[in-house]
C-alpha cells in the first residue's frame, strides 16, 4: 500500500492507483472531460490538473500515479485558476446554443462551467464555425462539429470497446475535427455508444432530436429484453410515449454500453399489429369475444381433454419474465396435468431429442458458473464456442474485448461465420454448428490431426489443416492456463448434434478440473430469459415422480397446444416437433401482444401485455435475476399474463397461487432451487435493478452416458450450407417492428463469399432451393466467409413461405444460383 496526502487528508491506496481514482475513492471531485474508466488515458482536456507539493508544474490527475509521501492539492489557487482558464478557452469557440441543444440539462460542459467557471470571458472575437449544417452520419447519429470539445471519448469507445474504427480525427491543431470516413458511419455498428459518452451535444441521437428535454422525461430503470446479457438501461417516456433509451454510467453489467438493438430498437413496442381483445374462431373466422367467453371455451375444452386422458402441450417465449413462466408451468403441471412444456421455438436439436432435457438440467445444476461475466473474463484462457457473440450478444462482445485488452489473456474463438472479435482472437476457427463436440473431443485427443470425411478436394484439405492448427495451438494454451472460461453459444442447439455437444461441454469441464484448473462455464443466450424459463420449470420432464403427468413425445399430436408469446408456425424450422404440433393440433391457443402467423391460424387468441407493460424479472446468462419494470399501462381491458393463467385455473377448480409480481417472486424463492439467496430488501424497491445472483443448487448425481468422438462435418465441394441467427440489427422478428432499426444494415440479404469473380460494386440476386422450397434475396458479399457457406438473418426466414431451414438437417444443404442485376446495356 502507498501512503500519501490529498488536501491534507491521509490516505492509503494500492500501488499503481492514479490520483484521480484515489480522489474519487474519498469523494473528492476532480473535473474531467476526456477521462472515462473503461477507456485508455488520453490526458488531453487538462481539466483534471492538480498541484503536487514540491513540483513546479500542475499535473493531470488521470495520468499521474500516486507515490509514497506525495502531497496533493486539488483545489489550490493555482489549480482553480487553471480550470477557469481551460473552460474559458473551451467556450471561446463553443456555440452558446444551450436552449436548442439536445444535451442541455445533462451537459457535462454546462455543469462544469457552472461549478468551476469564472462567469465571464475576455474573448470577444467571432466564434469559429466548422460547419453551418449538422452532419447526418447515419440514420441514428447526427454530428454537430461546432460543439465538439475534442475529448476523443467517441473515437476511443468506438475503437477500444466496440471494435469499430468508424470515427477518427481529421486535420490538426485548431482545425481538428471528429468525423467518420467521408462524413459517414455506414460501416459502423450503429450502437450509439459514442452518443452516450459524448460530454456535450456534438453527437446526438437522431430519433430523439428536438423531442424533449431531460426535465420533461419520466425515467424507468429496467433490463433490456433483446438478449441474455442482461444490460441495465433507462427507458425515458414523455406523456406516456417512448422518447429514448439510455444507459447510466457504470450501472449494471454493461455500464454505459448498449448495442444498436438495445439503444434504438425499443420502439418495437409501438410497432406491429396489436391485439386488443380476445378472439375465438367461429365459422373459420377469428371473431372478437369477451374474456369470459374465451376463457370458458379454453377451460371447457381442457376439461374434456383431461376427462378423455388427452394430451396438452405448452410453449412459452424466452422473452417472457420469470413470473409469467413460473405461473405458466403451474398451469400446465397442476391444472392441465402435463409436463410437456417448452421454452424455445428455434432449438430443433433439443426438440427432436427428448433426452437432452436431462443432460441440460444436469449441466445447469452441476457445472454452470453462477458468477459475474466480468469475473469469468479474467481467466487465463477464454474458449468461445459456437457463438457469433458480436451479433447475438454485442455488449458481451464489448466486455470480452475490453478484458482481453486489460488482462492480455488468450481468446480461442470458434464460430460458423466471421465475428467482430476475430481481430483480437489468439486463435480462431470457422466451424459449422454441431461440430463443437468434435472440436472439444479433438482438444483432448492424443492426436493433433483431425480428419474430415472425403478429403479429396483441395478445399477440404485446407479446412482440415485449419482445424488441426487450431487444435494444436489450443492444446498448448489450455495446458498452460490455470483458469479457463467456456462461453457457449446456442448454434449447436439447432443441430442434430445437440446431445453430443452438451455431453462434451460437461466432459470438457470435468477433464480440465481433473487437471487442476479453475473452470467456468456459461451460455451466451440470444434471448433475455432463456435461462430463467428453464429454471422456472419450462423444460420437458422425462422422469417426473408425479404420476399421471403427460410426458414429452416428439411424435405425438396434442389435443391442445397452449402457446405464450411464441410463433411456432414461422419461428420453428420445417419439420420441428413444435411446428408440427401447431399445424396438427385441433385446438391452438395463442396468448400474445402482436398478431402473428400462428395467431392467424389459432382457435383462440388472447391479448397479452407487451414488453414494458407489466413488471417482472429476467434471469440473465450469469443467473443474475434482474428487474423488468412497467413503463406504461397496457391497452385497456388487457389482463396480465398471470391473471389469465389464474382465471383458467379457477375455472377448472384449481388454485395456482397469487398473481401479484411480488407474491409470485416470493413463491419462486421458496420453490425454485438456487433462488433462495436473492436479496429480500430490494424485491419491492425501485432503487436497484437486480435481486442478485442465484446460488448453485445442490449437485445432482447423474450418470453420463458414454461419449464417442463425433465426426466433423464441414463444407464439401458440391453443396452449400445455410445457417441463420441474429445480426447486429435484428433479434428474430420482434425488432422488425422497430422503425429506428429498419434503416440500418441491409433490409434483406444472403451473406456469403461467392469468389473472386464477383464484383462488390455489382448487384446480384441469390436464389436458394431445398426440395420444393426456394428463397431469394440480394447478395451481400463478405470475403471473410468460408467457402460454400451462406447466412440469412433469422427474421427474414420467419414467414410461412420462407421456411427453407429444416429441423431434420441443420446446417441445411441448399442449391445456389446467383444472378446479375442492373447490368448496363453495352453498345
Amino acid at each position: 500500500m502507498i501512503s500519501f496526502k490529498i488536501n491534507g487528508q491521509d490516505m492509503e491506496v494500492e500501488a499503481g492507483t492514479t490520483i484521480l481514482n484515489a480522489a474519487r475513492a474519498c469523494t473528492i471531485e476532480i473535473p474531467t472531460f476526456c477521462y472515462q474508466d473503461r477507456l485508455s488515458i488520453l490526458a488531453s482536456c487538462r481539466m483534471c490538473l492538480i498541484e503536487i507539493e514540491g513540483r513546479p508544474k500542475l499535473e493531470p490527475a488521470c495520468a499521474t500515479v500516486v507515490s509514497e509521501g506525495m502531497a496533493v492539492l486539488t483545489h489550490s489557487e493555482k489549480v482553480v485558476a487553471s480550470r477557469e482558464d481551460m473552460l474559458e478557452i473551451l467556450l471561446a469557440n463553443h456555440p452558446l446554443d444551450c436552449p436548442v441543444c439536445d444535451k442541455s440539462g445533462e451537459c457535462e460542459l454546462q455543469d462544469t462551467v457552472f461549478e468551476y467557471g469564472k462567469g465571464d470571458s475576455r474573448l470577444v472575437d467571432p466564434k469559429r464555425v466548422f460547419r453551418i449544417d449538422d452532419i447526418q452520419l447515419n440514420n441514428v447519429i447526427t454530428f454537430n462539429a461546432n460543439r465538439c470539445i475534442q475529448c476523443q471519448r467517441c473515437v476511443r469507445v468506438c475503437e477500444e470497446v466496440v471494435g469499430d474504427v468508424a470515427l477518427g480525427t481529421m486535420e490538426r491543431g485548431l482545425d481538428s475535427e471528429i468525423t467518420g470516413v467521408g462524413n459517414s458511419l455506414k460501416d459502423c455498428s450503429h450502437c450509439g455508444n459514442c452518443i452516450e459518452v459524448c460530454p456535450v451535444g456534438a453527437l446526438m441521437s437522431t430519433p430523439y432530436r428536438y423531442k424533449a428535454r431531460p426535465w420533461d422525461l419520466e425515467k424507468f430503470e429496467t433490463t433490456c429484453g433483446l438478449c441474455g446479457t442482461g444490460c441495465s438501461m433507462t427507458i425515458e417516456t414523455r406523456e406516456g410515449k417512448l422518447a429514448r433509451v439510455k444507459s447510466q454510467y457504470e450501472t449494471g453489467i454493461n455500464g454505459e454500453l448498449l448495442c444498436a438493438k438495445g439503444r434504438f430498437g425499443f420502439d418495437f413496442i409501438d410497432g406491429g399489429q396489436r391485439i386488443a381483445q380476445p378472439m375465438l374462431r367461429k365459422n373459420d373466422v377469428l371473431t372478437p369475444v369477451s374474456w369470459s367467453e374465451a376463457l370458458n371455451f379454453i377451460s371447457n375444452r381442457a376439461q374434456n381433454i383431461l376427462n378423455s386422458n388427452g394430451h396438452i402441450k405448452g410453449l412459452i417465449s424466452a422473452r417472457q419474465t420469470n413470473e409469467t413462466a413460473f405461473m405458466f408451468q403451474k398451469l400446465m403441471r397442476k391444472v392441465f396435468q402435463s409436463a410437456d412444456i417448452h421454452a424455445s421455438c428455434r432449438f430443433s436439436g433439443l426438440n427432436l431429442q427428448p433426452e437432452t432435457s436431462d443432460i441440460l438440467k444436469n449441466l445447469l445444476t452441476q457445472t454452470y458458473s453462477r458468477q459475474p461475466l466480468t469475473e469469468l473474463l479474467k481467466s487465463d484462457c477464454i474458449l468461445l464456442l459456437g457463438a457469433n457473440v458480436s451479433d447475438e450478444n454485442p455488449v458481451s462482445g464489448y466486455l470480452i474485448r475490453q478484458h482481453k485488452r486489460d488482462n492480455h489473456n488468450h481468446l480461442l474463438l470458434t464460430s460458423s461465420r466471421p465475428c467482430a472479435l476475430d481481430d483480437i482472437a489468439t486463435e480462431k476457427l470457422r466451424l459449422l454448428p454441431g461440430n463443437e463436440a468434435a472440436l472439444l473431443s479433438a482438444l483432448f485427443s492424443t492426436q493433433i490431426s483431425v480428419q474430415l470425411p472425403g478429403i479429396t478436394a483441395e478445399l477440404d484439405v485446407e479446412h482440415n489443416k485449419r482445424m488441426s492448427d487450431f487444435v494444436r495451438a489450443g492444446k498448448a494454451i489450455l495446458e498452460q492456463a490455470n483458469s479457463v472460461t467456456l462461453l457457449i453459444g446456442t448454434e449447436f442447439m439447432r443441430s442434430q448434434q445437440a446431445k453430443n455437444c452438451l455431453l462434451w461441454i460437461e466432459e470438457t469441464a470435468q477433464r480440465l478440473q481433473q487437471q487442476g484448473k479453475q473452470v467456468f462455464v456459461q451460455f451466451l443466450f440470444d434471448r433475455p430469459n432463456q435461462l430463467g424459463l428453464w429454471f422456472m420449470g419450462c423444460l420437458p420432464d422425462l422422469h417426473n415422480d408425479q404420476s399421471g403427468l403427460q410426458k414429452y413425445d416428439p411424435e405425438s399430436v396434442p389435443d391442445m397446444f397452449y402457446v405464450v408469446d411464441a410463433d411456432p408456425l414461422t419461428d420453428c424450422a420445417a419439420g420441428d416437433p413444435l411446428e408440427q404440433a401447431a399445424l396438427k393440433t385441433p385446438c391452438l391457443i395463442i396468448q400474445t401482444a402482436f398478431m402473428t402467423d400462428s395467431a392467424q391460424q389459432a382457435m383462440v387468441v388472447l391479448p397479452a401485455p407487451s414488453y414494458g407493460e407489466e413488471d417482472g424479472s429476467y434471469t440473465n446468462n450469469e443467473t443474475r435475476v434482474q428487474k423488468v419494470r412497467k413503463i406504461r399501462p397496457s391497452i385497456p381491458e388487457i389482463l396480465s399474463n398471470a391473471t389469465i393463467f389464474a382465471r383458467l385455473a379457477s375455472a377448472l377448480n384449481t388454485n395456482i397461487g397469487p398473481i401479484s409480481v411480488a407474491q409470485i417472486l416470493s413463491r419462486i424463492k421458496q420453490e425454485v432451487e438456487g433462488y433462495q439467496e436473492l436479496k429480500e430488501d430490494v424485491i419491492l424497491g425501485p432503487e436497484l435493478n437486480d435481486y442478485g445472483l442465484t446460488t448453485a443448487p445442490p449437485a445432482v448425481k447423474v450418470t453420463a452416458p458414454a461419449i464417442k468422438a463425433p465426426t466433423v462435418v464441414y463444407l464439401d465441394r458440391k453443396n452449400y450450407k445455410l445457417i441463420t441467427g441474429d445480426n447486429l440489427f435484428r433479434s428474430g422478428k420482434l425488432t422488425a417492428q422497430s422503425k429506428n432499426l429498419s434503416g440500418l444494415g441491409h433490409d434483406a440479404y444472403v451473406e456469403m463469399n461467392p469468389g473472386a469473380d464477383y464484383d462488390e460494386q455489382q448487384d446480384y440476386q441469390v436464389i436458394l432451393t431445398r426440395g420444393n422450397t426456394s428463397y431469394s434475396a440480394p447478395l451481400k458479399i463478405n470475403r471473410a466467409f468460408p467457402d460454400k457457406l451462406l447466412y440469412i438473418p433469422e427474421g427474414q426466414l420467419s414467414s410461412l413461405e420462407n421456411k427453407i431451414i429444416t429441423a431434420a438437417e441443420y446446417p441445411c444443404t441448399v442449391e445456389v444460383e446467383i444472378k446479375v442485376l442492373n447490368v448496363a446495356n453495352e453498345d
